[in-house]
């Protein structure tokens, strides 16, 4: 009888294991954003709106703690943080409108600006294992910045995703 006992209770440690699994599983495939490009030129992408001024978005970076560096495009240039020190905005900031970041927790920020106000932020996003990047992230190209609707539209490999109403 106990035997008989152990045997059910082993058989619900077992089951109530795979159950959990599964319902991670299923957590991974609906609740998590799909590997992409999320293009945000509406209302912004959390406490980046778009409008913010360069200084309002250095602001806004500074806070994010997972930032530790910025490069900017034209004129070409790295901002990395080695102490507690927040970014400045220096001169090469002022006089770029394309900023790229690195987060740690493995999003990539593309802040494209226009007459000095945040006009659009493309934000990558990649799920676990992908290692494939868009060259948006990688490479400071002010041509494909220029027309990056049209880059988007016919030469991105990733997925892209634009934001609604």
């Amino acid at each position: 009888m106990e035997k008989k006992s152990k045997t059910k209770q082993r058989m619900l440690q077992v089951s109530f294991g795979i159950c959990l699994i599964i319902f991670a599983v299923l957590i991974e495939f609906v609740a998590i954003h799909p590997s992409g490009i999320y293009s945000y030129a509406r209302k912004g992408y959390k406490e980046f709106q778009i409008g913010f001024s360069k200084k309002n978005v250095l602001k806004k970076i500074n806070k994010r703690k997972a930032i530790r560096a910025i490069r900017v495009c034209e004129p070409d240039n790295i901002f990395e943080l080695k102490s507690r020190k927040l970014f400045e905005l220096e001169e090469d900031l002022v006089l770029s409108d394309y900023w790229v970041c690195h987060d740690r927790t493995g999003k990539d920020f593309l802040f494209l600006f226009k007459n000095d106000a945040l006009d659009r932020i493309l934000l990558q996003r990649l799920r676990l294992g992908k290692k494939e990047t868009s060259i948006l992230f990688s490479q400071c190209n002010p041509e494909i910045f220029k027309n990056i609707d049209n880059y988007l539209a016919t030469l991105e490999k990733l997925d892209v995703f634009f934001d609604t109403d």
